[in-house]
């Protein structure tokens, strides 16, 4: 099992705070059946550039292979939209995920607007990259806006669910919405978040039974393999997009 989305690196942003509550961390995913995890502290207008993390994630593998434990941490960031990320991008200050050039992880801005967020989107597939909105269920602007959501990912973003908004984890209204994302095929992939303070909740194995006793094992297959695929660089499997009528986000479960 592969999760995309956790904060692992010890000492650096949400991550364990040494390297004793790294091995504790990485332990408990292992336990849990994760064999890859890519980490992904968030990115804004400064922080580290790429060759810090590589060199972070190279320390981080080297401690789990000395305490034989079977994961690997991949590369990746989690950038925040913001009219300089392509710039940003150009200039290898943002690392995508293990770093194929393929996949972005992404998330809101405070001061987000639809037309400012569709143009750098479009700026970033202009140069290759398939931007993944992460989290949408847990934003405010997609509650109330799904059409928004609709119509970035009938341009071709894709989108990473919360595990703990499956499980209901991050609140009711989070749950209702993720499951309304997958059933009008708004949503293609899950993952964690998981950082130093919360492994020990960790909700990603939940998140996948959930999925799989509300929309069958053909639905669970198809997302743990998108994150596998994702890892790899490659194109994934999405269903058409549906508008989620007026309404109804919140009340169709």
């Amino acid at each position: 099992m592969i999760d995309l989305y956790t904060n692992i690196l010890p000492n650096v942003g949400k991550g364990p705070r040494d390297k004793t509550a790294f091995l504790a961390m990485a332990k408990s995913l292992v336990d849990q059946g994760v064999t890859a995890a890519v980490a992904a502290p968030l990115y804004e207008r400064e922080g580290a550039d790429s060759s810090s993390i590589s060199t972070y994630i190279a320390a981080a593998n080297e401690s789990l292979q000395h305490s034989f434990i079977p994961l690997t941490i991949l590369p990746g960031q989690k950038a925040i939209i913001h009219n300089h990320l392509v710039q940003a991008y150009e200039q290898n200050a943002v690392v995508t995920i293990n770093q194929t050039t393929k996949y972005m992880l992404l998330q809101l801005s405070t001061d987000y607007t639809f037309s400012s967020t569709e143009q750098t989107l479009y700026q970033l597939q202009l140069k290759g990259i398939v931007p993944i909105i992460s989290e949408p269920e847990r934003n405010a602007i997609f509650l109330e806006k799904p059409d928004h959501l609709y119509e970035l990912v009938r341009k071709g973003a894709i989108v990473q669910l919360s595990a703990g908004s499956l499980t209901g984890q991050n609140g009711r209204k989070e749950k209702k919405a993720a499951l309304s994302f997958i059933n009008n095929g708004l949503a293609h992939v899950i993952a964690s978040g998981v950082c130093g303070d919360t492994y020990e909740q960790y909700a990603l194995p939940k998140a996948y039974d959930m999925l799989s006793k509300q929309f069958g094992t053909q639905a669970l297959y198809k997302f743990m393999e998108n994150a596998d695929y994702i890892v790899e660089g490659k194109g994934i499997s999405k269903e058409q997009p549906e508008r989620i009528k007026k309404g109804k986000i919140l009340g169709i479960f």
